[in-house]
C-alpha cells in the first residue's frame, strides 16, 4: 500500500506518484549518483587487485632472490592489514581470502591455509582502526609488529606439522627470528603505498569540494 507524503499540505500524493512525477533531471542526477558509488567500488578493487599483483610479483621474484635475513619477507600480510585499516573489516577480510589464495598459487602450491591468517587479519584490522585505533605511524608500526608475531606463529605451526625430524630450537633459529625480522623491517612498504594509492577514495568531503 502506497504511503501518503506530507510537504506541510495535503499535497494528496502517493510515494509512487511522486517519484513517478519528480523531474527528469533529477531521475538523471540519482542514477547518475547510484553510478558513481559502484564505478568507484570498481575502481577500487582494481587499484587493490594492482597492489596485490605488484607486492606478490616482488615478494617471489626479486625478495626470493635477495633473500634478507635469508628468508622472503612477507609482504602480502602487511598489504592485506593496509587495506583493512583504508577500507574497513569487509574489504579486509574479503581481500585477505583473495590474496592468500593468489600468493599461493604463485608459490605453486595446490592447498593453503594463509586464508585462516589473511582473512582475520584484514577484518580485525578495519574494525580495530574504525572503532578503536586512529591512523598513524605508530599504529601501522604496532600493526606490523602484530601481524608479524602472528605470522611467525602461524610458521611454527605450519613447520612442526609439515617437516619430520626438526626441533623447537631449529625452527626459532632458522625460521622464526628472520621471519619476524624481515617482516617487520620490510612491512610498512605495503602499508605506506597502500595508503597513497587508496587515499583518493577515502577523502572527506570538504577535501572533495577543494
Amino acid at each position: 500500500m502506497s504511503k501518503n507524503i506530507s510537504f506541510g499540505v495535503d499535497s494528496g500524493m502517493t510515494e509512487r506518484e511522486f517519484i513517478e512525477n519528480k523531474n527528469p533531471l533529477d531521475k538523471i542526477r540519482d542514477k547518475i549518483a547510484a553510478f558513481s558509488v559502484d564505478g568507484e567500488s570498481v575502481f577500487k578493487a582494481v587499484v587493490c587487485g594492482i597492489l596485490l599483483v605488484v607486492f606478490a610479483l616482488f615478494q617471489t621474484t626479486l625478495f626470493a632472490r635477495f633473500r634478507p635475513f635469508g628468508v622472503v619477507p612477507d609482504l602480502i600480510l602487511p598489504l592485506v592489514c593496509a587495506v583493512g585499516m583504508s577500507e574497513k573489516e569487509k574489504w579486509g577480510a574479503v581481500f585477505g581470502v583473495v590474496a592468500a589464495f593468489v600468493i599461493e598459487s604463485l608459490g605453486g602450491s595446490t592447498l593453503t591455509l594463509l586464508p585462516l591468517l589473511y582473512m582475520p587479519v584484514g577484518y580485525v584490522s578495519g574494525i580495530l582502526t574504525t572503532y578503536y585505533f586512529r591512523d598513524s605511524i605508530t599504529v601501522r608500526g604496532l600493526y606490523v609488529v602484530g601481524s608479524s608475531v602472528l605470522r611467525s606463529i602461524f610458521t611454527i605451526i605450519t613447520l612442526l606439522a609439515t617437516v619430520g625430524g626438526i626441533t623447537l630450537g631449529a625452527v626459532f633459529v632458522k625460521a622464526v627470528f628472520p621471519e619476524l625480522a624481515a617482516n617487520i623491517v620490510f612491512g610498512l612498504i605495503p602499508h605506506y603505498i597502500t595508503k597513497l594509492c587508496l587515499r583518493p577514495f577515502n577523502k572527506t568531503r570538504a577535501e572533495k569540494v577543494k
